[in-house]
């Protein structure tokens, strides 16, 4: 029976509440012990680099499981000016009782998105 092994990767994002994926581990090993797993933080890496550790992380430790985190609470906050407020523009979304309004932050909220994928620093080939 094969091994199982979880490589976490906590992807470049706004260093705001990145322990969500050491709790998750935390929880998967009180429940599996048996279960290998690492936390690999692209944080740490420069960006140029990204793809060659992230390749040399999964050759070393072979994992049968490859979980993506992207906890960055700043992108529903209004932090630095990317794409206006978009906490504003979710609460619209979300809870306002005129359908303009819920158009209009629905609209907020889409354009808040490129510029925030944008400065996470992700890249797709």
């Amino acid at each position: 029976m094969t091994e199982t092994r979880i490589l976490y990767v906590r992807l470049p994002c706004n260093p705001i509440f990145p322990i969500g994926v050491v709790y998750l581990a935390d929880h998967i090993h009180k429940l599996f012990p048996e279960v290998g797993q690492r936390i690999f933080d692209l944080g740490t890496v420069p960006p140029l680099d990204f793809a060659s550790a992230l390749d040399a992380c999964v050759d070393e430790f072979k994992p049968t499981l490859l979980v993506f985190s992207w906890r960055d609470i700043q992108i529903y906050a209004p932090v630095g000016g990317r794409g206006g407020n978009p906490l504003q523009h979710a609460f619209e979304f979300y809870y306002a009782p005129n359908p303009l309004i819920r158009l209009r932050g629905a609209m907020g909220v889409c354009a808040s998105l490129p510029p925030t994928i944008r400065n996470s620093g992700v890249t797709w080939d």
